[in-house]
């Protein structure tokens, strides 16, 4: 089997990660790497016109996800007091949510709105600080994957042509 060489999108993909994980570590104590990177991993595409329109897709669904996901701790969550009611709610407001999404077409963003929603109201909500800053790291770490990832994306990598060029040119040095 002849393994083939990394293409741009995967040195793009790896330098976007990896500048994900450094801008949440300097960032903010409590920022979560983890959504930047998946962030990062999702938008960085083959074109710089697919990373963008992913990008959007994602910031609109992320705003969403994390504004409800916020308003949902914010009001609701304390207010219940067993698990099976709240997944109850959950589930509702994500239908609804998937609802308004298609409604204003934006069938791209449901995913991401719905994923975030979940992150905030169930996973990590109140673990080691409060709702209001959850939900705005939450956000910010995702926001931060994916203009880092359209910037990635928007430079122009052409490593295989700077290779024959030195190549070349080393050659005709001799």
């Amino acid at each position: 089997m002849k393994l083939k060489r990394p293409g741009q999108r995967i040195l793009k993909t790896s330098l976007a990660v990896f500048l994900s994980f450094v801008f949440s570590h300097f960032r903010s104590s409590y920022a979560l790497p983890f959504y930047s990177a998946i962030a990062a991993i999702i938008c960085t595409k083959s074109d710089f016109n697919d990373s963008i329109i992913v990008g959007v897709n994602r910031i609109f669904g992320t705003l969403i996800g994390g504004i409800c996901g916020f308003l949902y701790l914010l009001f609701v969550k304390n207010r219940l007091n067993s698990e099976l009611i709240n997944y109850f709610f959950i589930s509702i407001i994500i239908a609804f949510l998937i609802w308004f999404m298609s409604s204003i077409n934006k069938p791209n963003a449901i995913s991401i709105m719905a994923i975030v929603f979940c992150s905030i109201s169930i996973n990590h909500a109140g673990e080691s600080f409060g709702a209001i800053e959850f939900a705005l790291n939450r956000t910010l770490d995702t926001l931060v994957g994916v203009v880092i990832a359209i910037f990635i994306n928007s430079i122009d990598f052409e490593l295989r042509k700077f290779m024959i060029f030195k190549k070349n040119k080393d050659s005709k040095d001799l």
